[in-house]
């Protein structure tokens, strides 16, 4: 299970860095514009982002954090961009670091809205990175919505081709 997931991380701070990197283009203003969407703005989307991977990193590692981390986030779009980033590579070491019996272990925790919780180790971490991948889906919306016109693919099998690992 350790490959399958360390290279599902490693997928996923690649997907993040490709919309990082096409959102950075646009003004702070712009990616704080409304749009309709699950979350109103490509910041609120990509700030929702960074607070679903650390607080599933965080549980993960043994910590329930009481608030979301962008509760008082104040920076502007590349801090955002630089928390996402660097969320995504500490979820890479962490998997990394792991044995593969981790992934097969019941881990307890407590949601912020749902209270005591247990989960397989890597069933939160697929959960995560299946999430991520949820919510850079309507970053492409978004970003249409706000003029971007060249979208980068972020499907996993883009990601295994530019490896050389598909087929």
């Amino acid at each position: 299970m350790k490959e399958i997931y360390t290279q599902f991380t490693r997928f996923n701070l690649w997907a993040n860095c490709r919309m990082a990197e096409t959102f950075s283009g646009l003004p702070d203003e712009v990616a704080e514009q409304h749009i309709e969407s699950s979350f109103p703005s490509a910041r609120l989307t990509f700030l929702h982002i960074w607070d679903a991977e650390l607080l599933w990193l965080k549980r993960l590692q043994g910590i329930s954090l009481p608030t979301f981390p962008s509760k008082n986030f104040q920076g502007n779009m590349a801090d955002v961009y630089r928390e996402v980033l660097k969320t995504s590579q500490d979820f890479i070491d962490f998997v990394d670091a792991r044995k593969d019996s981790f992934f097969g272990e019941m881990l307890f925790f407590k949601t912020i809205s749902y209270g005591e919780q247990s989960q397989l180790a890597f069933q939160m971490v697929h959960h995560c990175m299946n999430h991520s991948t949820y919510h850079r889906g309507q970053l492409v919306t978004i970003g249409r919505q706000l003029g971007l016109q060249k979208m980068p693919p972020t499907d996993y099998i883009y990601y295994l081709r530019e490896l050389g690992m598909a087929g």
